[in-house]
């Protein structure tokens, strides 16, 4: 072989390499940790980000970011859209943060407000089933949460809604997509919600900078 054909061997091997380990991205089960994850063939980086105003740090794609008031106000028209949307750059995928303020709420009471406002939806969609209502621990926190699929003009669309408490109040969160990305983005969102955690209110972030200087 000469030169010039030991290059091209060279380089279609290496075009054979590269394709092999796409092929291989695309079909990992999608798992978080990763730092990546794959929906319908289009990979998104992930990261752990503060949401809520810096109240709650959340793993999410990093595409994810606050959705312009403007667009909030057409996606969710009503004085009854969430306090925070969360969206992808399509603004087709959305993850929702609503803080319910009307009445405290202890961790062991999330479970029934989750069947509260299941047999709500049932009753609103009495043609979609609810799936996958359960209750599972993220650190020392219940979370409780339910899917459905949402008939609409132009198809259906995938919701996901959950439920903690959070500073003593309801949180109410929230995750919707297109019907057709709902098999992988269901497990996304799943593993998502079990990285939730609250971060420190300034003036306990203090009290803890306090306790350690004194300990010192």
């Amino acid at each position: 072989m000469n030169n010039r054909t030991d290059s091209e061997e060279i380089m279609r091997k290496l075009k054979e390499a590269k394709k092999g380990e796409e092929q291989e991205i695309y079909t990992l089960e999608n798992n978080i940790q990763n730092g990546f994850i794959v929906v319908k063939y289009k990979k998104y980086d992930v990261e752990e980000k503060e949401i809520m105003d810096g109240s709650l740090a959340m793993m999410m794609p990093s595409d994810f970011k606050l959705m312009d008031e403007d667009l909030a106000k057409v996606k969710y028209p009503g004085e009854d859209r969430p306090d925070y949307i969360y969206s992808g750059e399509d603004t087709t995928v959305n993850l929702t943060f609503t803080m319910e303020e009307s009445g405290q709420i202890e961790n062991d009471e999330v479970k029934e407000a989750k069947n509260i406002l299941e047999k709500q939806i049932a009753r609103l969609y009495p043609a979609s089933k609810i799936e996958d209502s359960q209750t599972v621990k993220a650190g020392e926190k219940d979370i409780s949460y339910f899917g459905f699929d949402v008939p609409l003009l132009d198809g259906k669309i995938y919701n996901l809604m959950f439920f903690m408490e959070h500073r003593s109040c309801l949180l109410m969160g929230a995750f919707n997509c297109s019907i057709h990305q709902k098999k992988q983005w269901k497990k996304v969102i799943l593993q998502m919600l079990m990285t939730i955690k609250e971060k420190l209110q300034p003036e306990e972030s203090g009290q803890e900078k306090g306790l350690n200087a004194e300990s010192r």
